[in-house]
């Protein structure tokens, strides 16, 4: 079985949706019910869609208890400073562009690239993880290889 890597937020996140979603799992299983009661339910799709919805639900309740049984929170102020880990922000500069790039390493289940978080499992993540300041790494995007220089590693917020 394979271990989940989060940080705190990101375990308090998923912890959130899990709640969240045994609530709506209670109100899904009252409208099947309730559909249900409506009669033939072959032409039913009231009955079908609640269903359908309970069926995602449920699905996804299974992976989170799955993902949350065997889960490792990272805390980044119990590795060596200066290294990137994850919860850490890494702040690069992008050799090729000449610019600087900021990146907060995170688990796959936290990932949002909009607000620079980005996993431990994408390219990206996996060249910076492990790495110190002062570090070059080439990663291979499918663009092909680019160039970093690893600026300042710090904790996330």
């Amino acid at each position: 079985m394979a271990a989940t890597y989060l940080t705190k937020a990101g375990l308090a996140k998923l912890e959130e949706e899990l709640k969240e979603l045994k609530s709506q799992k209670h109100k899904l299983s009252k409208d099947v019910g309730t559909a249900r009661e409506w009669g033939d339910l072959r032409e039913n799709a009231e009955y079908h869609a609640a269903k359908e919805r309970l069926q995602q639900v449920l699905s996804r309740i299974s992976d989170l208890e799955f993902k949350l049984s065997n889960v490792n929170v990272v805390d980044p102020t119990q590795h060596e400073k200066g290294v990137a880990t994850l919860g850490t922000q890494v702040t690069v500069k992008d050799l090729t562009r000449d610019r600087e790039e900021k990146y907060i390493l995170v688990g796959p289940d936290e990932t949002d690239p909009a607000a620079g978080k980005i996993s431990i499992q994408s390219p990206l993540g996996k060249a910076f993880l492990g790495r110190k300041i002062k570090e070059k790494v080439t990663v291979l995007l499918p663009a092909g290889p680019r160039p970093y220089l690893i600026i300042s590693v710090e904790l996330s917020e």
